[in-house]
């Protein structure tokens, strides 16, 4: 077997980047971190809105460790909710949005969720468990929402459906597009507890795995840098759920580790994914499917 040539440490610089969150607040200027059908955010805008979000669960007496329950599927939202809790030295709890009642009970119940966002369509579930649970903060939102008007990608009908009214929890967006304030200053540690992953339960109920902060940037730094050599010229797709430690990986974590661009199925698609494999030249490697082509940076002249 021929040997690998080591992937070049010298032209990486995390300096002063010692959380998930550096790596929003000093990504590439101009770089585009999620695709969504068409839909584009900026490093800046990311941070801008994990920042309103972080501010909008203080707001909501929401603190340092505290867990955070995150009850959606793959969309930006998630993106926002990720980052925004860590920054406030909360505990980014995922949750199956396949649920079912005892299966959502179970682990709001184990974590100790303080507060939730959730998908529109998931709330009357939510509705059920609520007074059950130590919920005090429930905030909704819709895939709806975040979508283009005129889609670059194939968008399942499930993935359009038309946004619900919950009157009952906090509209998300419009709520962060309101914040004003500052998200307060807080002392998080590498060793701080940022996530309970939960396993699938075969063997019984589901079973949260601790991570620490400095379990995500060592995993992605010896996964971007010595195994996959990603980069910012790099174009990922994930379409692996992110509530699930995988797609925590490479949907959220490893990409804005090494300034790429993500694009960002709602859930897998092979229509979708052809469609996005054709737009670039190159074969896609790595769990999630990875391509260098001529699109490096934000992608220009070609339809993502």
């Amino acid at each position: 077997m021929g040997q690998k040539t080591p992937m070049d440490m010298s032209k990486l610089d995390h300096r002063h980047r010692n959380y998930p969150w550096d790596y929003v607040r000093e990504g590439v200027p101009g770089q585009l971190p999620i695709i969504f059908y068409g839909t584009t955010i900026s490093y800046a805008e990311l941070n801008r809105l994990s920042d309103a979000f972080a501010a909008l669960l203080a707001q909501h007496g929401v603190g340092q460790g505290d867990r955070v329950a995150v009850f959606l599927p793959n969309c930006p939202q998630f993106h926002i909710a990720f980052f925004g809790l860590l920054k406030l030295g909360c505990v980014h709890v995922p949750v199956n949005p396949m649920f079912k009642e005892h299966e959502l009970l179970y682990e709001l119940e184990d974590t100790g969720a303080v507060a939730m966002v959730a998908q529109d369509q998931l709330m009357p579930l939510v509705r059920i468990v609520l007074p059950r649970t130590r919920l005090h903060a429930v905030f909704a939102t819709s895939l709806a929402e975040m979508l283009p008007a005129e889609p670059t990608l194939p968008i399942l009908a499930s993935i359009q459906e038309a946004r619900l009214d919950c009157p009952d929890a906090i509209d998300l967006l419009p709520s962060l597009a309101a914040m004003t304030a500052a998200p307060p200053a807080v002392a998080v540690g590498l060793d701080d507890v940022a996530a309970l992953n939960y396993t699938g339960g075969t063997t019984g109920m589901p079973k949260g795995c601790a991570h620490t902060q400095r379990d995500m940037i060592y995993t992605a730094a010896t996964t971007c840098t010595c195994a996959n050599g990603s980069t910012a010229d790099d174009v990922m797709l994930n379409f692996h759920p992110v509530f699930w430690i995988a797609g925590e990986n490479f949907g959220l974590v490893f990409p804005v580790f090494c300034g790429a661009t993500l694009v960002l199925l709602a859930r897998w698609d092979p229509l979708a994914w052809m469609s996005r494999r054709a737009a670039l030249p190159g074969h896609p490697r790595g769990a999630s499917g990875r391509q260098r082509g001529r699109c490096h940076g934000p992608p220009r002249g070609c339809e993502l």
